[in-house]
């Protein structure tokens, strides 16, 4: 069964329709007031303790009216069998709930003296499957939309729209900022404070004006790392997961939408292609959480657990935001900061489609594997690299080692520190990877020399990969620029590489692109540069910029210390960065009316 049929279709197969769609509407209502009541029992601290067995009884008395809403709409439903099939989400909610109540209730006295009371365990139960359903019903409304052959590009927009919102609310709660125990009122963080961050996070650019560590709490700390997972690999990525996770399939408007957000042109393949996305993320960064355990040794066992899952994220998600205030300023002798971390930002900068298409290649070609699963399924014949796959992996490794050896080179020049030749190269191989929509920093960044200042915003404008979870122009947008160039250096009318030739409408797509992001880029600056109105760091002013554009994170320190107006500045050039390069690719990607005419040529004088 597709999305397109709703429950309002579903309730004619019923023996009790009109009783089917009233318990469906007061569904709804108790999810909304289930949620409500649990964003007021976690945000409100201290105020909730006058209406704390009020709220905990709406949570537990809407989990129990779910339970039994979706046991009678069963029992009433002529096929039983496609009902829970279409329901299966529901069911593994309401099921989870009921389970795991039953275990407390039969269970609680095994556990330790210390350990809260069955009435508070499951009330936590039930505030994780209101959560669990209310992003799952986010979910399925954003499907429903992208399915109903609206625009993919105001789609996206829509949905990074949504999540600012939701984390700049979130976020503005007392839970979310650490307080001052001696205090007795709880103080929420401001309004422009929780937006620059929720859109950072959302944005996975890593730019902040508060310390991450000492300002938000632990709970601020999981809405952020929420914020730019999701922000990272898309609201409809995880839409079109749970479509493959609960039996949904998705319908030809979803998978155009869903292909054009990934750039792959695989749109036969989405399945797959989505279960090989979730698949890949969190291997790659349960697998970076381990690496990273070792890092923090004087931590306890949960903190560096916290630490470490926090950290992988946020470098596969190259999203840059670190607990610690410094980031990982002097740390870079660790293998973990010039091993673990590059290679968490790398594999989350290549791009998905590139991924799976490596993925593919390493299985057909290496492995005798022949699994018929969503995951692994893969033709009977071999599969090649695509040339996106070579191009972008050869210019990402063209970035990375001329970016070390030129970081390494401009700093060497009037150096005043006494750094090892060690440490300098590991520093500029560090800061190769990061400048490229990561974020993270071993030195300070403000105390650079002016010429690798500059030489990093070209790495940063250039970005990451297509489709993948970093920012820029991309490196094949790069690449296709520069072959173009030497296609006419060289007196072709077509771009060739490695025996194929590039469409020039990708062609004129690319330096589209490029020009729109130097557009944005120099507004962005010369808003700043008016608004501050200080001369002496220009530089540093297109250097923040350009990296909140690129949404890569790094700053020279004066992020925090800029005015109200700027501040504003670098929260729409981090959303235009993310969704701009995008959904300008989308809406190139639209052709146009045909026509049947063209006029006359007439050259005109270039110099």
């Amino acid at each position: 069964m597709t999305l397109s049929h709703l429950p309002s279709r579903i309730h004619y197969k019923t023996h009790h329709p009109r009783r089917c769609r009233r318990l469906r509407r007061l569904e709804i209502i108790a999810l909304i007031v289930g949620l409500i009541s649990t964003v007021i029992l976690h945000g409100l601290l201290k105020i909730t303790t006058v209406v704390h067995w009020e709220l905990g009884a709406a949570i537990i008395v809407a989990m129990s009216y779910f339970t039994i809403s979706l046991m009678l709409r069963y029992g009433w439903h002529l096929d039983r069998k496609e009902f829970f099939k279409t329901h299966l989400a529901h069911f593994f909610f309401c099921g989870l709930w009921l389970i795991a109540s039953l275990l407390i209730i039969s269970l609680h006295d095994l556990l330790p003296d210390d350990a809260p009371t069955r009435l508070n365990l499951i009330l936590g139960i039930s505030e994780f499957c209101i959560i669990l359903r209310s992003l799952y019903e986010t979910i399925l409304l954003i499907r429903r939309v992208s399915s109903r052959g609206w625009n993919p590009a105001l789609i996206v927009v829509t949905s990074f729209l949504v999540l600012i919102s939701v984390g700049t609310i979130l976020l503005m709660f007392p839970s979310a900022r650490i307080q001052d125990p001696a205090a007795k009122t709880t103080e929420g963080a401001p309004f422009l404070v929780a937006l620059f961050t929720s859109t950072s996070a959302s944005c996975v650019t890593g730019l902040i004006v508060v310390p991450t560590g000492t300002y938000w709490s632990r709970t601020g700390h999981t809405i952020i790392m929420f914020l730019f997972q999701i922000g990272g690999l898309g609201i409809l990525t995880f839409g079109a997961f749970f479509a493959a996770a609960f039996g949904r399939s998705m319908q030809i408007r979803e998978s155009v939408t869903f292909s054009e957000m990934l750039e792959s042109s695989q749109r036969g393949d989405i399945r797959r292609l989505v279960l090989a996305i979730l698949g890949i993320t969190i291997f790659t960064e349960l697998l970076g959480a381990v690496c990273l355990m070792g890092l923090w040794p004087e931590l306890p066992f949960t903190e560096r657990v916290y630490f470490s899952l926090f950290h992988s994220i946020s470098g596969y998600c190259n999203a840059g935001f670190s607990l610690m205030d410094d980031g990982f300023l002097g740390m870079g002798h660790h293998w973990e900061i010039w091993g673990v971390i590059p290679a968490l930002i790398i594999i989350g900068g290549l791009g998905f489609a590139v991924n799976y298409n490596f993925m593919l290649y390493g299985i057909t070609h290496f492995s005798n594997l022949r699994i018929r699963k969503p995951l692994f399924h893969h033709p009977t014949q071999k599969v090649r690299l695509t040339i996106s796959s070579r191009l972008i992996f050869f210019t990402t490794l063209f970035l990375l080692i001329g970016g070390t050896i030129g970081i390494y080179l401009l700093e060497s020049i009037h150096a005043s520190d006494d750094l090892t030749f060690g440490e300098r190269l590991n520093s500029a191989w560090f800061q190769s990877v990061t400048f490229r929509t990561a974020g993270f920093n071993t030195v300070d960044l403000g105390a650079y020399q002016p010429q690798t200042k500059l030489f990093s915003v070209l790495l940063m404008f250039i970005g990451a990969s297509p489709g993948s979870t970093g920012g820029g122009v991309k490196t094949a947008v790069f690449a296709l620029a520069i072959l173009s160039v030497w296609a006419l250096l060289k007196g072709r009318d077509r771009v060739e590489i490695l025996g194929r030739t590039i469409p020039s409408a990708l062609i004129h797509r690319s330096l589209t692109i490029i020009s729109l992001g130097i557009l944005v880029l120099m507004s962005s600056t010369l808003l700043i540069v008016m608004f501050e109105n200080n001369q002496a760091i220009f530089l540093d002013h297109l250097f923040e910029a350009t990296s909140a554009f690129a949404t890569v994170g790094v700053s020279t320190g004066i992020t925090a210390g800029l005015t109200t107006p700027s501040h504003w500045v670098i929260i729409i050039t981090m959303f235009i960065g993310r969704v701009g390069p995008l959904t300008a690719l989308i809406a190139l990607s639209n052709r146009g009316p045909a026509y049947r005419y063209h006029y006359p040529e007439e050259p005109v004088n270039l110099g």
